[in-house]
């Protein structure tokens, strides 16, 4: 049983985020979440965007949001800080990709001859590392051929996960926790292996690793959709949904990010 919010405590040095369906309302980010974001970050809590998107995102949200960090592509691509300049972490070697490519490609043409409407997604044309089967932005699958998807990818010797648009595939050696742990120690000079005073706020079934790994995960309300499918599930649950549940993860640690301060 999830425990509510106001039973986590401190410390709490960054907050780790998903974006679709967390940070994001109704498919946007509203101007309160932005708000409550800056607010941590002036405070001296950093964000780092932990998505599923293709690597593009990755300097979008860096410039426009100010993230310390972003996690693209399940932990595929991770954009960092090297002073004024940002930089990519990849999940496999660079030289690797290439071929990756042509096998995920391969699988894609599976799909799409026994899984009838599913296609690749629209933003996949900007990914570098991994692919997405669109089941639920533009297109409109069930969730058991969603599930059906996630198991033709994974016969095949890759990784994969529904999350609340697309199922996303590649190679087997990174999530976003792995992702997450290097951002730990290379970008907030943290103790990769203690993830106990770092916040994870996520909603979806791609969510479930950090859910397992961080100790304070949160799901926003809207994470209950996917509750028993979840193999991991978050220690806390916001009351409301999508950015504002976000929003009232930003005003807690606010709360208690005061209590430690003084």
């Amino acid at each position: 049983m999830s425990l509510s919010l106001r039973d986590l405590r401190g410390p709490v040095r960054a907050l780790f985020s998903d974006v679709d369906g967390t940070l994001t309302t109704n498919g946007r980010v509203e101007a309160s979440t932005y708000a409550a974001l800056e607010q941590l970050a002036a405070a001296g809590v950093p964000v780092v965007f932990v998505t599923g998107r293709p690597a593009g995102w990755g300097p979008a949200f860096m410039s426009v949001a100010g993230a310390a960090a972003v996690v693209t592509e399940n932990g595929g691509v991770t954009w960092v800080r090297d002073g004024r300049r940002m930089s990519k972490l990849y999940g496999v070697p660079a030289s690797s990709l290439p071929e990756w490519r042509r096998r995920m490609l391969e699988v894609v043409a599976e799909v799409s001859s026994k899984v009838p409407g599913a296609r690749l997604s629209s933003d996949s044309k900007y990914r570098e590392v991994d692919l997405a089967i669109d089941w639920n932005e533009e297109a409109s699958l069930s969730k058991e051929a969603a599930d059906e998807v996630v198991a033709i990818v994974r016969r095949a010797g890759f990784a994969a996960s529904r999350s609340s648009v697309h199922v996303n595939f590649g190679p087997p050696h990174f999530d976003k926790l792995s992702a997450c742990v290097t951002v730990v120690r290379h970008v907030l000079g943290g103790d990769g292996n203690d993830l106990a005073p770092y916040v994870f706020v996520g909603d979806a079934l791609n969510d479930a690793p950090m859910f397992g790994g961080f100790p304070k995960s949160v799901g926003v309300a809207n994470v209950r959709t996917w509750w028993d499918e979840l193999a991991f599930k978050p220690t806390y649950v916001t009351e409301r949904a999508e950015g504002a549940g976000l929003r009232e993860v930003a005003e807690h640690l606010l709360r208690v990010r005061a209590g430690e301060t003084r």
